[in-house]
């Protein structure tokens, strides 16, 4: 499958009205490929591609991204399935980074989650990190909650999926 990324990232929460107001540099397969931004009023992405790329290049990568990505629904009751576009790819990456963000931050205490009897419904806690202490936070923690999952120890991928049920 295609890799493709967002960095360079900046977000503009105070801009941001119908849509997010951002901008960022769209990498594919490694590679700088085009600008993309929004300007937060409710309109469409705005993709220009980065020399030696053209539009051209930007059309197929469109239908790249159709062939390789999975569809998707809307949250809102309508069952029709749509192919992935760019824009909705890009509009999930930068979903994707604002999900790591606060990650971030709640990792900088230690997080737990604990699925009560079994059932996937995850439960999370933080407790602050003591200078030196982490392992004896987290063998506490794990001593009153046998079944938790410290957070602080998984992969950031990994992670997500609890942060995104939570």
């Amino acid at each position: 499958m295609t890799k493709i990324e967002l960095k360079n990232i900046k977000y503009a929460a105070f801009a941001s009205q119908d849509s997010a107001c951002y901008e960022a540099t769209l990498y594919v397969d490694g590679k700088r490929f085009a600008s993309v931004s929004n300007s937060g009023h409710g309109g469409c992405d705005m993709q220009e591609p980065i020399k030696p790329y053209t539009h051209e290049d930007l059309r197929k990568l469109e239908e790249t991204i159709k062939k390789e990505y999975p569809k998707w629904n809307s949250k809102y009751g309508d069952c029709e399935e749509y192919d992935t576009d760019l824009e909705i790819l890009c509009s999930d990456l930068l979903n994707e980074w604002h999900l790591d963000k606060d990650i971030k931050k709640t990792l900088k205490k230690i997080a737990f989650v604990q699925s009560p009897d079994g059932e996937e419904i995850y439960m999370m806690g933080t407790v602050a990190q003591a200078k030196n202490r982490g392992d004896q936070i987290r063998n506490q923690i794990l001593q009153d909650y046998p079944k938790a999952i410290i957070l602080n120890d998984l992969p950031l991928k990994e992670a997500r999926r609890y942060f995104a049920n939570s």
